[in-house]
């Protein structure tokens, strides 16, 4: 089955794809860039193209800054998990030890 089409406007272009993305997660994408591209054009006002390199690198720079974050979120859950285990295994080798 052949994904349907999505048509979006950005930066006075129009744009069509197809996409099995649902509807919802599109929007959101787009409103995402939307606030960045406002977000730019408040400090300068600058050309298209430089406007969606511009956006560009502010995405990949957010894309970049999350999996860091994510991946020492991961590390903290890992630890902290460890912790927990050892704190299972001498509770548990401690009321065995209460038994005998």
């Amino acid at each position: 089955m052949v994904p349907p089409e999505v048509t979006f406007e950005f930066l006075g272009q129009s744009f069509t794809f197809r996409s099995n993305l649902p509807e919802e997660e599109i929007k959101e994408v787009l409103s995402y860039l939307e606030v960045k591209k406002r977000e730019i054009e408040a400090l300068k006002r600058v050309p298209t193209y430089k406007l969606a390199i511009w956006l560009l690198l502010q995405v990949a720079y957010d894309y970049v800054k999350t999996k860091k974050e994510k991946e020492a979120l991961e590390a903290h859950l890992k630890a902290q998990l460890s912790k927990i285990d050892e704190l299972l295994k001498d509770t548990s080798s401690n009321a065995s030890g209460a038994r005998e």
